[in-house]
């Protein structure tokens, strides 16, 4: 039986603090994706914390969010906090400290979506750009804590049936798939904090992987350094991770 706890490894010389984590309904997958992370962070001497765990006081997608909330206001010894979720997979050991601006506060990849509005011309849909928060990282600042306690604030989305990846769009201001079309406006002053990860950092293979001929958009990149089974079955992803395990490290 797996046992559910925090995980933990500190190094004081590391500037960067891997955060993850997943409950016992998810344990199939995230024991799997834990021990690549481990793997990627051992070796740039990355930290990293699992959190395993039944009880949460939301859904547990929100557990992100707290986790992030929690080592920006208590953790003064990483400069970087990077959230993966635990249907992640890294495929090369690329430093992502060495291929971002470190100035910005908040790092993320803005993903393509068929939008659920219609188009009035034929034959023709709309793309949207929508920030997966699957992986995120978060430079410790005060700004970046104040952005995620907002999010985490924002009630309304606790139903939604995107809830923390709502907050954090309505927060960022991209909110045309949770609004109108016309409301993906960031204002300057926030997107100037933001730096969007290239698509190699959040590769993610269509949810019917297995048959070709779906016409649902992709997100897969060539080449990924990571690869995130975002929306995939779980007993899809458990057969993913079989199949092609030899394109992880």
């Amino acid at each position: 039986m797996l046992n559910f706890f925090k995980q933990n490894k500190k190094n004081n010389k590391s500037k960067l603090k891997i955060l993850s984590g997943y409950n016992f309904r998810y344990r199939n997958v995230g024991k799997e994706s834990e021990k690549n992370i481990i793997k990627y962070a051992n070796h740039f001497n990355f930290d990293y914390e699992f959190n395993k765990t039944n009880l949460f006081e939301r859904d547990f997608f929100w557990l992100k969010i707290k986790m992030l909330i929690e080592n920006l206001e208590n953790d003064n010894d990483h400069d970087f906090f990077l959230w993966l979720d635990a249907d992640t997979f890294f495929c090369r050991y690329v430093n992502i400290l060495e291929n971002v601006d470190k100035s910005k506060h908040i790092f993320v990849h803005n993903q393509y979506y068929k939008s659920k509005h219609k188009c009035n011309l034929p034959n023709t849909n709309y793309l949207t750009e929508v920030p997966n928060v699957g992986v995120l990282m978060a430079r410790n600042t005060k700004w970046s804590l104040n952005f995620f306690k907002n999010v985490w604030n924002k009630r309304k989305y606790l139903k939604h049936y995107w809830p923390d990846q709502a907050a954090f769009m309505d927060e960022l201001g991209n909110t045309a798939e949770i609004s109108k079309i016309t409301n993906n406006n960031p204002d300057k002053k926030t997107i100037s904090k933001f730096y969007f990860l290239n698509g190699q950092w959040n590769s993610m293979p269509k949810k019917n992987y297995k048959n070709p001929e779906n016409n649902e958009v992709s997100n897969f990149y060539f080449y990924p350094i990571i690869i995130h089974l975002a929306g995939i079955r779980r007993r899809d992803r458990i057969l993913f991770i079989k199949k092609y395990k030899n394109l992880f490290i």
